[in-house]
């Protein structure tokens, strides 16, 4: 009997690692282990990379899932990510993203399917493994494995928009290696996967001007999260629910203010959607949940990826369809404003609605026009084209550096 080979892979895989998905936590050379088997047996819809070296030296790896060409940026399609273990000890996020991976290449379900057809999906499962390393299993409130080798907490270590003094005053190797990595790949939408409450964090992190911690996309941002929320409220469960805020969507200042974040750091800079997901009120649970909590964060998990796909993306070109450098889009007064790629693309997460989209050069706006988005999963997909004769004359004035804040 003939056996077509990548059902064979497939079954070897699914055989492979029966033990290796019962539910139970992953050291670091496990998850290397099981990153490296991933990416041989599915070379056409994973690529690993590695973005980084920790402190220890541990490889800070990141897997890339697509139905092709994972190992590249293709025109159009959205980038995402998620990333778990920033804090070493808070792990469920760790385990949840290891059985998303097999979710995403293994799954017949037609959304999955459309999912990796449509986006490119990044997958850190740790950013901290020299700290996972030093955790303690049943732990669920001491630092032990929070910090990096040399004591630094890496969502107090990102550099802050206003320029304040970080303590420690030196950035850790895990935090430039993903700076690299944000720089480097257009990231549309992220989520940041930690534990010790159950809340859906958003920015802003630190309150930048007065008492002020709504962003423009808040809008966004409460209807992504309480979406998340929703959707594993019966988490809640495994809490203390004396806690306060269990189970809510809060911006990260009004819960409690950090400078340094993550997730401010990715939006401020990239105009990435940025979500932080704390799904576990106990850091590093006994393995006898982690079904639980799979089961729980699987569909939103899901759904939050689609999200990537909603608002508006296109072209920005010229008469002769090249790229225009030093080119951003703004929605209406929202900031911040999102950078336009070197191949002349954009991408915009927006509800439904009627919005005004601009177009700035070196900081001038050139170009603006009214887009309505009609359908949450539909992208309105736009190419602009916009005449040399429209910002070639702001070529020798000084650049304008737009705010990421709405000042008034």
């Amino acid at each position: 009997m003939q056996y077509n080979l990548s059902i064979i892979l497939i079954l070897l895989f699914i055989i492979n690692t029966t033990e290796t998905y019962d539910f139970h936590y992953h050291n670091y050379s496990q998850i290397t282990d099981l990153l490296h088997t991933v990416a041989v047996r599915f070379p056409t819809k994973t690529a690993l990379y590695e973005i980084g070296k920790t402190e220890g030296g541990r490889s800070l790896w990141a897997l890339a899932i697509s139905a092709y060409s994972p190992d590249q940026h293709v025109l159009l399609r959205p980038e995402v990510k998620y990333i778990a273990n920033m804090h070493g000890n808070e792990v469920v996020g760790v385990e949840l993203l290891l059985y998303l991976i097999e979710y995403l290449i293994t799954s017949n379900d037609n959304q999955v399917i459309e999912l990796i057809n449509y986006s490119r999906i990044w997958i850190m499962p740790s950013m901290n493994p020299d700290g996972l390393e030093l955790a303690q299993y049943g732990d669920c409130v001491t630092y032990n494995g929070r910090f990096t080798l040399n004591g630094i907490d890496l969502n107090r270590n990102f550099p802050d928009y206003l320029g304040a003094e970080l303590t420690p005053p030196f950035r850790a190797k895990e935090t430039s290696a993903v700076m690299s990595w944000l720089n480097s790949v257009p990231f549309v939408l992220s989520a940041n996967f930690h534990g010790g409450a159950f809340i859906v964090n958003i920015p802003y992190d630190r309150y930048y001007i007065g008492k002020v911690s709504t962003s423009s996309d808040d809008d966004i941002y409460q209807v992504l999260g309480q979406s998340y929320a929703n959707r594993i409220r019966e988490t809640n469960k495994f809490c203390n629910l004396q806690f306060d805020n269990v189970g809510t969507v809060i911006r990260g200042a009004d819960w409690y203010e950090i400078i340094g974040s993550m997730q401010d750091y990715g939006y401020l800079n990239y105009g990435t959607i940025e979500l932080t997901m704390e799904v576990s009120c106990c850091k590093y649970p006994y393995d006898s949940l982690l079904m639980s909590y799979w089961n729980y964060n699987r569909n939103a998990m899901i759904e939050l990826l689609f999200q990537a796909q909603r608002g508006v993306k296109g072209l920005i070109l010229n008469e002769n369809y090249q790229p225009i450098p030093l080119t951003q889009v703004m929605i209406d007064d929202r900031r911040p404003v999102v950078n336009v790629t070197p191949l002349g693309e954009f991408w915009r997460i927006l509800l439904p609605g009627t919005y005004t989209l601009k177009v700035f050069h070196r900081g001038y706006e050139i170009y603006r026009q009214q887009i309505l988005i009609k359908n949450i999963y539909t992208p309105l997909n736009l190419t602009i084209i916009i005449p040399q004769m429209a910002y070639l004359h702001y070529a020798n004035r000084p650049i304008q550096l737009l705010s990421p804040f709405v000042t008034n």
